[in-house]
């Protein structure tokens, strides 16, 4: 195993390649968030969508695509795994522009068996689910308790005791109610697909979700003990096996390692989540968009399971935002004002076509370091 820097390239012949970015870091992320927020708008995390997530994708896209373009060069049969945000327009963008084996990878879904057995009430190990969506906003379309069917026992609980008023589920039931599926990975996700109901106009606080950098990893305070550990463990001062002890950092990682097991040494597996082009697998999503589904994962490669099509209410919502991401990857490519522009509007975030274009000058303007040159040509 190898790992290298990025622009270094990755090694000549190599099988697999991982690859987990932040263009600007933390200060970028923040930004992502502060400078909509001058303009009154919130979001829960803003890496994925959003102002924030419009503008991480133009940050982030021609640097993925430089280091995939390597992959081409240097490894064509390798497979790339990518588990930086936002997931679906970068996974997207690789697949659309080379010829290289891209997944996208996230662990929010190994957090559904866990939210949905503290909604009944019973431990997480009884709990299996399978989920079909894009990723951060995919429904369960089944799931077990016990080998019994999930679904009747939720709805039973639901009519007896309602939904929670505030925090965790406050989001995900009320939506269930209205389209039939349990929305994941969590409410603080699923919320920001649906500014208009969840995020705008101050509501964030009725349903207890939180406001970024809250409970997230770009919380300045959050990351103090963990980039100091870090220090330690770079500098030798501490061994490796104290970041294991971090509650949730080995579910981090291991993901990746079962399915390059899985891949290498032909341990088959169906693998809970994996962001994949579409090509039928959802049927009344379009083709050329990127789903995250289960995925049956042996030496031979990496099958998505047919799931079947999503109710109608929510293919809807995904497939609008199918389209939006597609408008921001052709922004991030040109450098093309109108197309950032018009992704801020399918968004839903902003009031105004006015607010939409200030704003989007003032991101630009603020994250300038970190974007292609050919944004401020002739400015």
């Amino acid at each position: 195993m190898r790992s290298t820097w990025i622009g270094g390239g990755p090694s000549r012949g190599a099988d697999f390649v991982i690859v987990t970015i932040g263009v600007g870091g933390v200060r970028a992320t923040h930004l992502d968030v502060e400078v909509p927020r001058r303009y009154g708008i919130e979001q829960t995390v803003g890496d994925t969508v959003g102002p924030g997530g419009v503008m991480r994708a133009l940050r982030h896209v021609p640097a993925l695509l430089e280091i995939a373009r390597d992959v081409e060069d240097l490894c064509p049969d390798a497979y790339l795994f990518n588990y930086s945000n936002p997931l679906t327009p970068l996974t997207r963008a690789v697949r659309r522009e080379t010829r290289v084996k891209a997944y996208g990878l996230c662990t929010g879904v190994f957090a559904v068996s866990y939210i949905l057995a503290s909604y009944l009430g019973v431990e997480s190990g009884r709990v299996k689910a399978r989920v079909s969506g894009i990723n951060h906003l995919y429904g369960v379309v089944h799931f077990t308790v016990e080998g019994e069917p999930g679904y009747p026992l939720l709805r039973e609980q639901v009519e007896r005791e309602g939904v929670p008023r505030r925090g965790e589920g406050a989001v995900a039931l009320r939506l269930y109610r209205a389209f039939g599926l349990v929305p994941m990975p969590d409410d603080r996700h699923v919320a920001e697909f649906f500014p208009h109901l969840f995020i705008l106009g101050g509501v964030m606080e009725r349903y207890g979700i939180p406001r970024f950098p809250e409970g997230t990893i770009y919380d300045y305070g959050a990351r103090r003990p963990f980039e100091e550990l870090l220090r330690r463990v770079a500098s030798g001062q501490a061994p490796v096996e104290e970041l294991l002890k971090i509650r949730g950092l080995e579910e981090e990682g291991i993901g990746v390692v079962r399915l390059m097991e899985a891949i290498a040494l032909d341990r088959e597996m169906v693998f809970p989540g994996i962001n994949v082009p579409n090509d039928g697998v959802v049927p009344n999503l379009p083709s050329w968009g990127i789903v995250e589904e289960p995925a049956h994962v042996d030496s031979s490669g990496i099958r998505p399971l047919h799931m079947g099509p999503l109710p109608k209410g929510i293919a809807g919502v995904l497939a609008q935002r199918l389209a939006q991401y597609e408008v921001t990857i052709d922004a991030a490519l040109s450098g093309d004002r109108d197309l950032a522009l018009q992704a801020l509007l399918m968004d839903g975030y902003v009031s105004s076509p006015d607010q939409a274009e200030e704003l989007l000058e003032e991101m630009l303007k603020a994250e300038r370091e970190w974007l292609p040159s050919y944004w401020f040509q002739g400015r």
